[in-house]
């Protein structure tokens, strides 16, 4: 008997949601769909799971994603996707990511390291590790009426915006894209593009000297890619402010790494929050563990364990799979150009 190749074979390696899968069901009911544990990019999957595969729901590709020769989708669970540079992706198949799935706490993060910073909460920590009553001034400091650069103006620095704005915070933004609600984008929250705040002011590229050497504080919320790779660059951190901090829940590789050791260690800025890496898992001899300006999380500001991620990602999927089976445009997909991707 001839066997008849399925129109849409949906190949899953997230953390699975039952009622997520059964909305999937449902959407696609003549779909094969394949369940697998997450994986990494060494992995290589079974030429039978793979060479027939059109939707890919995963962080990463396998090895042997050259035998994908039908994809057409891939959702990533991730707001970043520097890390498939250079995998063969086919021609028209497009990458989608998991923008606004985890940005509210990504942006609680912000506000939560600027408060600790500003009000230096491991001095507080330190002083009662030491039993020692201590009521210095910079504990009593206050955020409001305080500068926020925003560097990349997408779903998180909007969302930022929207928490800095609560907190009597003036906004800035430095961005390739005019300020305002961007179609096709992801919400949880189904708010309408008229409710996405509008910075007091906006910078292009060409203004940078003026928008970094105007800050309180700098967030780093754009993706890395050959053209943001080291855009905070030395002559950059030596714009900012000396009582200027720097947050970075989104890409290390934005921030030139010596630039920002230096600036750290010399105290021509005043700390930083970090919580994407230069080297992840960090080693226990990395350099940034031991600053006392600075702050270090494990990439938690925002990942797949935050409270809703796993509900999030699959109502992100499930728009998205209504959207690709009816041949309408869809949510949160990535510019080829940017994806970096190698030649197929």
């Amino acid at each position: 008997m001839t066997q008849v190749t399925p129109t849409e074979r949906i190949l899953v390696a997230q953390p699975v949601l039952e009622a997520g899968l059964e909305r999937v069901r449902r959407l696609a009911p003549d779909a094969v769909v394949d369940v697998v544990e997450p994986f990494g990019p060494d992995a290589v999957l079974p030429d039978e799971l793979v060479r027939d595969t059109t939707v890919l729901f995963s962080d990463w590709c396998p090895a042997n994603v050259t035998a994908m020769t039908r994809l057409r989708w891939m959702q990533l669970g991730s707001h970043g996707y520097s890390h498939l540079n250079g995998v063969p992706l086919p021609r028209d198949a497009v990458v989608a990511n998991a923008s606004g799935v985890n940005d509210i706490p990504i942006a609680e993060w912000c506000v939560l390291m600027m408060l600790a910073l500003a009000r230096d909460v491991p001095g507080m920590l330190e002083a009662q590790r030491e039993h020692r009553w201590d009521r210095d001034a910079r504990f009593q400091a206050e955020l409001r009426g305080r500068r926020v650069g925003i560097l990349g103006y997408g779903n998180i620095g909007q969302e930022l915006a929207r928490l800095c704005r609560a907190h009597g915070l003036e906004v800035w933004a430095l961005s390739r894209f005019r300020p305002g609600g961007r179609e096709l984008r992801y919400d949880p929250l189904d708010r309408p593009a008229g409710s996405v705040p509008v910075p007091d002011r906006s910078f292009t590229r060409d203004q940078r000297d003026e928008f970094f050497a105007g800050l309180d504080v700098l967030v780093v919320t754009t993706p890395v890619t050959s053209t943001t790779r080291g855009l905070v660059d030395e002559a950059a951190l030596k714009l900012l402010p000396s009582h200027a901090v720097l947050l970075n829940p989104a890409r290390a590789g934005v921030v030139d790494e010596a630039a920002l050791l230096a600036a750290l260690r010399e105290g021509t800025i005043a700390g930083a929050a970090l919580d994407d890496h230069y080297r992840q898992p960090m080693p226990p001899d990395d350099p940034f563990f031991d600053l006392p300006n600075v702050i270090v999380t494990a990439h938690v500001s925002g990942s797949n364990s935050s409270t809703w991620f796993v509900e999030r990602i699959w109502d992100l999927f499930a728009r998205n799979l209504e959207r690709h089976l009816g041949g309408d445009r869809m949510l949160n997909v990535i510019a080829r150009d940017d994806l970096e991707l190698a030649d197929s």
